[in-house]
C-alpha cells in the first residue's frame, strides 16, 4: 500500500525527523485536483481512511490543515491578541486522525495481568491528565503492587476505559514518541533510505539522550515523501504469534480494533509489533503500550486478510486469557477473560419483558451465548442513545449499526456461526416464525433496562446475503417534554402555544421523514393534555403510549385506515384530534372539515417548507377558502445534531465558509464544532435539536392563498411578518453554539 503523503509528513514531523518548514514543504509537494477536506469531513467519513481517498486534494488538506488544525502557524501577533496558548502541528494532526477506542474493564485487566507494566508509570500518566484526583503514591500505598494490584486499580474505579481513553490521547509519555519513531524507521528501512544498523543507532541513541537526538532529515525525508514509499507490509499467513503472546489479548479486544498480534521483539530494542489495515492508527498503539508497558509498531495487511486471518488464530472466538491472571481481592476467584455465559446471570423473565444486565456490545465481539449476544446489542443500542439497531447480513457475518443522532455507526460484527442463532433469538422474543426467512415478518417485544422500561419493534427482510433485521427502539422519555425542550425558541414557542390552546383548527407539522414531527405533536399533546378535554389519536403505529389519551392503530387487516378511523373518532365526542399523518384527499378533507366544525386536530405532512404545505393540500382537492378558514398554523422543522459539550471549540469562519452560508464577511462571530472525544464517539456531536419555521394563518397570507399565490410568494409573506424561515432559524443555532455550520449545510441542503 502506498503511504499517504501528509501523513507521512506528519509523522516525521511527531519524530523530530523534519522541522516546521520542512514539514510544510513536504506536504505543499502533492496537489491533486478534487474535494477538499473540508468536504469529506462534511460528508462523515473517519480521517483513519483518508488513505482511500485518491480524489482528496492534498494542497487543500494542507491549506485547512494550516489554518484551521494548525494554529500555531498564525502570526505572534494573533496568539498575543487571543491570549491563549496553540497547539502544534503534531497535537493537531493527532487530534484530527484521531478515532474513538473501545476497551472493557475484563479485557483491561486481562492485558494487564499477561504483561505487567509499572504501575508507579500508569498512574503518574493518569494524574498528568487529571484523571486521577489522588496521588500515584497514596494510590500504590492503599492498594500495594503485589498480586492482583492491576483487579483492584479496575475494580476501585482508578483505571477505567474512559480514563485510559483520556490519558493515551491527552498525556506526553515516551511510548508515544517511541512509537511513532519506531514506525518512521521501519518505513524508512522497508524502502531502502535507511540500513538496519542505522535505524538500531537512531533507536540506541534516542534511548540514551532522548529526542533531542534524533537525527534531521529534512531533505531526504522530502525525496523520500515525494517517491510515494510503500508501507511496511507482511504477508498475514506469516503472522503466527506464540501462544504466550496470544494468550496476553483477548480475542474479542484484537477482533473489535481490527489488528493481529506479531511477535513480541527483545533486541535490539524492545516492542511489539501488530498487523493492522492502517498502521497510523495512533489510539491502537498507543494504548496497547500503556496497557503492555512496551512502545508498538503496526505493520500493514489488507483489512479483509485481517479478519479472516484473526479467525484462524481464535477459530472459536474465544479469548486466550493467562491462566495466571491474578485474583483480586474482593473475589479470590480467578478472574480472567471468560466466555459470555449461555445467559444473563440477572435476567428476570417477567412474561414478555426481560430485566436484563450484561456487557454492552463494544465489550463483546464475539460471544458463546446468542441470548447474551442479543441482550448485549439492545442494551448497547439504548446506553448509547440509539434509535435503531442495525443487523446487516455480509459475506463475514452480520453487520451491527446504531443510528445515533440521524447518522448510521458500525459498532460490530457477528461472526458467521452465531448469525443464525442471534436472529432465532430476535424472532423468539419478537413473537416471530423462527422458521421463516424466505418472506418479511414484523413483531415487537419490551425490555427492562437498569430502571427504564422500552419497547422495541422489529423488522425482517431476506437479502441475496441472508435476513436483515432493524430494531425500533421505543423511549417514552424522548417524547414526554415540551415544546420548549424539543428546541423551540421561546417566541415561536409563545406562538405555537395560542395555536395549540385554541377550542378548533387545523395545526399541521410538516418536515420529511425523520425529522421528529410525531414528537413535536407528542410535545404539544402532552402540554394541552388534561382531565377536561377527551383526546383521540389515530396514528400508523402507535409507537408511544400517552397517559391520559386515546390512542388508535391504523390496521389494514381489519380495514381500519385514517380516514375510517378519523370518521369513527368524530363520533366518539372528541375534543381534541391527532391524525398521525396526512396521506390522501378523504382524510385531509375529513381533517379539515373538523377543525372547521369546533375541533382542535393535530396532523403532519411530508413538505419541505411550511408554505409548501398549501400546495400539498390544494393538490390532494381542498379548496383554498377551506385552508384559509380551517388552518391556524403550520411549523416546518427538522432535527440537527448538536455540538458536543465536552470537545467544543470556537473558531472564527472563513470567507468561503461565510459564502456558503450566505453570510456576509462582515458578519464574522465566533462559531462552534466538536472536534471529536470520547463521549461523542468521535463526531463531535451529541444528541439532536429541533429547528423550525412556523407559519400563522394571517390576513395577508389568507389573501395571498386565495389569489392562488406561489409558494415562494408565501415564503416572501411569512418573512416580511418577522417570522425566520427554516434556514435563517439555524444560522441562529449556529451562533448560539448549539450546531455547526457544516451540520446545516448538510441537513438543510434543500433550503440552502
Amino acid at each position: 500500500m502506498r503511504a499517504d503523503p501528509l501523513r507521512l509528513a506528519g509523522l516525521f514531523y511527531e519524530t523530530g525527523m523534519i522541522d516546521a518548514e520542512a514539514f510544510a514543504r513536504c506536504t505543499a509537494e502533492f496537489e491533486r485536483d478534487s474535494k477538499s477536506l473540508m468536504e469529506v469531513l462534511n460528508q462523515d467519513v473517519s480521517l483513519r481512511s483518508i488513505v482511500e481517498l485518491q480524489a482528496v486534494s492534498v494542497r487543500g488538506i494542507r491549506d485547512l490543515l494550516m489554518t484551521d488544525l494548525f494554529p500555531a502557524r498564525q502570526k505572534e501577533k494573533e496568539k498575543e491578541e487571543r491570549g491563549k496558548s496553540q497547539r502544534t502541528p503534531s497535537s493537531s494532526l493527532r487530534d484530527a486522525l484521531s478515532q474513538p477506542f473501545y476497551l472493557t474493564d475484563q479485557e483491561m485487566k486481562s492485558i494487564l495481568n499477561a504483561w505487567t507494566p509499572p504501575v508507579e508509570g500508569m498512574l503518574s500518566m493518569l494524574h498528568e491528565v487529571s484523571a486521577l484526583d489522588e496521588s500515584p503514591e497514596n494510590v500504590i500505598d492503599e492498594l500495594g503492587k503485589g498480586e492482583g494490584v492491576y483487579n483492584r486499580l479496575v475494580e476501585k474505579g482508578y483505571l477505567q476505559p474512559k480514563t485510559v481513553n483520556r490519558a493515551v490521547s491527552a498525556a506526553r509519555y515516551q511510548f508515544k514518541t517511541l512509537n511513532r519513531l519506531l514506525l518512521a524507521l521501519e518505513l524508512l528501512e522497508y524502502n531502502e533510505i535507511l540500513e538496519k544498523q542505522d535505524c538500531a543507532e537512531i533507536m540506541r541513541r534516542f534511548r540514551e539522550e532522548g529526542p533531542a537526538s534524533v537525527p534531521r532529515m529534512n531533505e531526504e525525508i522530502r525525496a523520500f515523501i515525494e517517491s510515494e514509499p510503500q508501507m511496511p507490509e507482511i504477508p498475514v499467513t506469516s503472522v503466527s504469534p506464540s501462544e504466550a503472546l496470544r494468550d496476553s489479548l483477548p480475542s474479542s479486544f484484537v477482533r473489535q480494533n481490527l489488528f493481529l498480534p506479531h511477535q513480541h521483539v527483545q533486541q535490539p530494542a524492545d516492542h511489539l509489533e501488530i498487523v493492522t489495515p492502517d498502521p497510523f492508527y495512533v489510539e491502537l498503539t498507543d494504548t496497547l503500550a500503556f496497557l503492555t508497558g512496551v512502545p508498538v509498531v503496526g505493520y500493514y495487511a489488507p483489512e479483509h486478510e485481517v479478519i479472516n486471518r484473526a479467525g484462524q488464530l481464535y477459530p472459536d472466538g474465544t479469548a486466550h486469557a493467562r491462566a495466571s491472571a491474578a485474583p483480586s481481592a474482593e473475589n479470590p476467584a480467578q478472574e480472567q477473560y471468560q466466555p459470555a455465559p449461555e445467559a444473563p446471570t440477572a435476567r428476570q423473565e417477567r412474561g414478555a419483558i426481560w430485566v436484563a444486565t450484561t456487557p454492552k456490545p463494544e465489550q463483546m465481539a464475539d460471544s458463546h451465548s446468542a441470548v447474551t449476544l442479543v441482550t448485549s446489542v439492545i442494551e448497547g443500542g439504548v446506553e448509547h442513545s440509539a434509535t435503531d439497531i442495525h443487523i446487516e447480513p455480509s459475506p463475514r457475518g452480520s453487520r451491527v449499526r446504531y443510528r445515533i443522532d440521524g447518522r448510521l455507526r458500525s459498532v460490530m460484527e457477528i461472526p458467521p456461526s452465531q448469525v443464525l442463532s442471534v436472529n432465532s433469538r430476535i424472532k423468539v422474543i419478537a413473537g416471530l416464525d423462527v422458521t421463516e426467512r424466505r418472506r418479511p415478518q414484523d413483531g415487537h417485544f419490551s425490555l427492562g433496562i437498569g430502571e427504564g422500561a422500552f419497547d422495541f419493534r422489529v423488522s425482517t427482510l431476506p437479502t441475496h446475503l441472508g435476513e436483515k433485521t432493524v430494531i425500533r427502539i421505543l423511549d417514552e422519555s424522548r417524547v414526554m417534554g415540551s415544546l420548549e425542550e424539543l428546541g423551540m425558541p421561546k417566541e415561536q414557542y409563545k406562538t405555537v402555544e395560542k395555536w395549540i390552546t385554541r377550542p378548533h383548527g387545523l395545526l399541521l407539522v410538516t418536515g420529511p421523514t425523520g425529522s421528529g414531527k410525531t414528537s413535536t405533536l407528542y410535545a404539544a399533546l402532552n402540554t394541552i393534555s388534561s382531565e377536561a378535554r377527551n383526546v383521540v389519536t389515530i396514528e400508523d403505529p402507535v409507537e408511544y403510549r400517552l397517559e391520559g389519551i386515546n390512542q388508535v392503530q391504523v390496521d389494514a387487516a381489519f380495514d381500519l385506515s385514517f380516514s375510517k378511523g378519523l370518521r369513527s373518532i368524530l363520533r366518539q365526542d372528541p375534543d381534541v384530534i391527532m391524525v398521525g399523518e396526512v396521506r390522501d384527499s378523504d382524510t385531509a378533507r375529513i381533517a379539515m372539515r373538523a377543525a372547521l366544525t369546533g375541533h382542535l386536530v393535530f396532523s403532519t405532512l411530508h413538505t419541505n417548507t411550511a408554505a409548501g404545505a398549501i400546495a400539498t393540500l390544494t393538490n390532494m382537492g381542498i379548496e383554498p377558502y377551506m385552508l384559509t378558514s380551517g388552518i391556524t398554523g403550520v411549523i416546518n422543522q427538522r432535527l440537527i445534531r448538536q455540538v458536543c459539550v465536552e470537545c467544543k471549540e470556537s473558531f472564527i469562519p472563513k470567507k468561503a465558509l461565510l459564502n456558503q452560508l450566505g453570510l456576509s464577511p462582515n458578519s464574522r462571530k465566533h462559531m462552534y464544532r466538536g472536534k471529536g472525544c470520547v463521549e461523542c464517539l468521535g463526531t463531535g456531536y451529541k444528541g439532536r435539536s429541533g429547528v423550525f419555521e412556523i407559519m400563522p394563518m394571517t390576513r395577508p397570507l389568507s389573501e395571498a392563498i386565495l389569489a392562488g399565490k406561489s409558494e415562494q410568494d408565501l415564503m416572501d409573506i411569512i418573512k416580511e411578518a418577522g417570522h425566520d424561515c427554516l434556514w435563517d432559524a439555524a444560522i441562529k443555532k449556529v451562533y448560539a453554539g448549539a450546531t455547526s455550520p457544516e451540520e446545516i449545510l448538510e441537513t438543510l441542503a434543500i433550503e440552502e
